[in-house]
């Protein structure tokens, strides 16, 4: 039996498990993501009751056997981060990114720590929010190893320019195009998302397609569930409700 003391991190996703328990998917900095049962978490004096949450950050220590931990202590590590609106969904969105990309026990400090600060300039109500998720979500591309050079052309080898067009190959790179077709992007946009400079609406929008791209490519097709509600649509299998 293995134990992890005094990790901190934060709360992916909980749900409930058995009579007054948790399943806890954890996101350790140095353990990577991690899932665990919280026994008693949801017991009406429960010390965990109210603390197990999403966007709070934590300190956890767990012991493990097998393919999921036992919650052994969980401490706040700082006030609860409040966020809402469009900034809630921002960071659900963000929670399932993780959930769906970084395997479980694949330890990245560096998404842990571009996480924190995703959800802290969220929760400080910072405006740029569709430059802060294209931020995210590269930079947890990069970390997974699976983001395309957007420095270089990946035929010649030659530097981004803006006033070119590139086709957008998620396994191959960027590729220079001649005209405009189904998933080329303007040198432009590529170095603003590079950068981190876009302002100009047209550019975020083609850096969201851009970034939408190669994320749905890495989920291979599968839906993600936030952006289902931030559409408002109902449940696979349900009828909206009137």
């Amino acid at each position: 039996m293995s134990r992890i003391e005094e990790e901190p991190g934060w709360i992916l996703h909980r749900r409930p498990w058995r009579e007054t328990s948790l399943l806890i998917e954890y996101l350790g900095r140095d353990a990577g993501r991690v899932g665990l049962v919280a026994r008693g978490a949801r017991a009406p004096r429960s010390a965990w009751r109210g603390l197990a949450e999403p966007f709070s950050p934590l300190s956890a220590a767990w012991t493990r056997r097998g393919e999921m931990g036992t919650l052994v202590t969980l401490e706040s590590a700082g006030r609860r981060l409040v966020l809402a609106g469009r900034a809630l969904w921002c960071g659900l969105y963000a929670n399932e990114l993780v959930l769906r990309l970084l395997p479980r026990d694949d330890p990245h400090t560096a998404i842990h720590d571009d996480y924190s600060r995703l959800i802290g300039a969220l929760a400080a109500g910072e405006q740029a929010q569709s430059i802060l998720l294209r931020r995210f979500e590269l930079d947890l591309l990069t970390a997974l190893g699976v983001a395309p050079d957007l420095q270089y052309e990946a035929v010649s080898g030659a530097e981004i320019r803006g006033s070119d067009l590139y086709r957008l190959d998620p396994e191959g790179g960027l590729i220079r195009v001649d005209r405009p077709g189904r998933s080329v992007f303007s040198g432009a946009v590529i170095q603003a998302l590079r950068d981190g400079t876009g302002r100009d609406l047209d550019d975020m929008r083609q850096a969201r397609m851009f970034m939408r791209e190669l994320i749905d490519y890495h989920l291979g097709g599968r839906p993600l569930e936030t952006r289902r509600l931030f559409r408002g649509e109902p449940n696979p299998g349900q009828g909206r409700k009137t």
